[in-house]
């Protein structure tokens, strides 16, 4: 039977559709239905089915099945040499015209489909690989399929062929991308822990900071994210925080432990680990080197009187600001070798008397909302860790809302916020 121009279009608007399915990324198992139903609609076919090849175990699995329901999840094995002769086979072949090599194949192609009974056999072939095969049986109206038929099911079946290469290419990539971010995941983990082992390591010299490091971190982290920090500045200077003081591991733990005041050789010995620690750290590729020159800039001050550099104001990055502060917190909520921590209402004085000189009025507006939030049972306890009871809650709540609301007439840093 011709195909007629009506049948003819038909075909070929069947096809354009066809190559919308394959090209979306609909349902693997609707695209193999979808495709089952174009091809044999297309030619009047009774009944057929779609069957997909794996390498691994080397078989034939049908997925898609019109007539004999049954046969979806049927599986026949291929041997490699049926394998390869099915790839490089070139078409179609009908019930009794078996190539060579393939005549075990092709029976029990017909044991197992019995049901179907498969009169065409073509091999979905895609880039040179083997993607599958397309069974069919004969026509309702019991004609045999011309050469025009035939070639115009080769079509249909390459396109199908297509289909499944670009849904085992997809399917690769998604494995790819979990298996990456999956990697990246156990990477960031990875060095988030080397970053956590570094500051144990430091916090060890001293006896009297343990934890300490941990803390200033977890402080800065709070402060930078109610300024509004976020992404990788936001992990640069939680970073910088666990390893602002990394350059104690050359000091001498004499020096740092010492409980009485410090001679100037020994207060210049201790400084310097602001300089080694940028030493050690800007030697790593970026990020570090941010992270390295924040670390380099925690002991700077907002008036210009800090070291190693005698920054100012928004000279200083805002990352080191805010550990600055977190840093100076914490110094005075714990024990030191010459003193006992202080109270929290005392170290809330010390905080303001010192905004506008040692630290950035910004970074403590956003340091005393958080810590009032906290007190108020309004966010969890980050800041208020070591603050313990023994304190007029009344009162501290009144002077950080005063601190947070600034001094009258104290204008925030210019670039204290980020951009």
């Amino acid at each position: 039977m011709k195909l007629t121009p009506r049948k003819m279009l038909h075909t070929l608007g069947a096809l354009a559709d066809l190559g919308v399915e394959i090209s979306s990324t609909h349902d693997f198992d609707d695209l193999m239905n979808t495709s089952l139903h174009t091809l044999l609609g297309s030619l009047a076919i009774r009944k057929g089915a779609i069957a997909v090849y794996n390498a691994r175990p080397r078989q034939l699995k049908i997925v898609a099945a019109k007539g004999p329901a049954a046969l979806a999840g049927v599986c026949i094995r291929l041997t490699k040499d049926e394998a390869d002769r099915l790839t490089a086979m070139d078409g179609a072949f009908q019930e009794g015209g078996e190539p060579g090599g393939l005549l075990s194949f092709a029976e029990r192609s017909r044991a197992l489909l019995s049901q179907l009974p498969a009169h065409v056999t073509i091999p979905m072939v895609a880039r040179g690989d083997l993607m599958g095969v397309i069974f069919t049986s004969g026509k309702f109206s019991g004609e045999p399929f011309d050469s025009e038929e035939t070639a115009l099911i080769e079509m249909i079946t390459r396109h199908v062929g297509v289909g499944v290469y670009n849904h085992r290419l997809l399917a690769s990539v998604r494995r790819k991308a979990m298996e990456n971010r999956r990697l990246y995941r156990d990477l960031r983990e990875t060095y988030q822990s080397t970053v956590k082992a570094f500051a144990a390591a430091i916090d060890l010299k001293d006896a009297y900071t343990k934890g300490h490091s941990d803390r200033v971190a977890r402080y800065s982290e709070a402060i930078a994210k109610e300024m509004g920090v976020t992404g990788s500045d936001l992990e640069h200077i939680s970073v910088a925080a666990y390893l602002h003081d990394i350059g104690k591991i050359t000091v001498d733990r004499a020096i740092i432990n010492n409980p009485r005041p410090l001679t100037e050789r020994e207060f210049k010995e201790l400084n310097t680990h602001v300089l080694t620690g940028y030493e050690i750290l800007s030697s790593i590729s970026r990020p570090w080197n941010k992270i390295a020159y924040m670390t380099k800039c925690h002991h700077e001050r907002v008036d210009g009187s800090g070291y190693p550099q005698g920054l100012r104001g928004e000279q200083i990055p805002l990352g080191a600001r805010i550990v600055t502060v977190a840093d100076s917190f914490d110094a005075m909520m714990t024990d030191r070798p010459y003193r006992s921590r202080l109270p929290l209402e005392r170290a809330l004085a010390e905080v303001g008397k010192n905004v506008g000189t040692q630290f950035d009025p910004a970074v403590v507006r956003a340091f005393c909302r958080l810590l009032l939030r906290e007190l108020n049972g309004e966010a969890p306890r980050v800041l208020t860790s070591t603050s313990g009871r023994g304190y007029d809650h009344e009162e501290v709540c009144a002077a950080l809302a005063s601190m947070a609301a600034g001094p009258e007439g104290v204008e925030p840093l210019a670039g204290s916020r980020p951009n």
